[in-house]
């Protein structure tokens, strides 16, 4: 619950201004959208990573914190699709999906799907203004 308050809080002043200015209503949005494909896409990650590292026999403690970031992940993906009026059962089917084309990417290189998501999605999971605060200025320059 306290984590969905700190995202509420984080995302609720783009809601504010939003009703004030149309460009600021699409860069609303932008962020909305973009942090809730991060959350998808951290939480296959998680998934994927701790599965992998079950199969390599690697220490319990690491595969539950993966779990736990997982967990997270999922939890704001879902708190912010609901803020968004996603349906639940597409939030599934996105999951679903994410994780499965990940599944073919770690099959493929997990090296290479480490590099890309894993410090992206420890520092959305530990610090989710950061990656606000990137989403908003990235709509700034790409939102005219």
């Amino acid at each position: 619950m306290k984590k969905f308050i700190i995202l509420f809080f984080l995302l609720f002043p783009f809601v504010l201004i939003a009703e004030e200015n149309p460009k600021d209503k699409r860069i609303a949005k932008y962020v909305m959208e973009n942090i809730q494909k991060d959350y998808v896409n951290c939480y296959s990650f998680y998934k994927i990573a701790a599965e992998s590292f079950k199969k390599a026999g690697k220490e319990k403690s690491l595969i539950e914190n993966l779990e736990k970031s997982a967990d997270v992940a999922l939890k704001y993906n879902y708190d912010l699709g609901e803020i968004m009026g996603l349906n639940p059962e597409v939030m599934a089917q996105m999951t679903k999906d994410k994780v499965n084309d990940f599944v073919v990417l770690a099959n493929k290189d997990f090296s290479s799907l480490a590099k890309k998501y894993g410090l992206v999605c420890k520092n959305l999971v530990e610090n989710p203004e950061e990656r606000t605060n990137y989403w908003e200025n990235k709509g700034k320059k790409v939102i005219k």
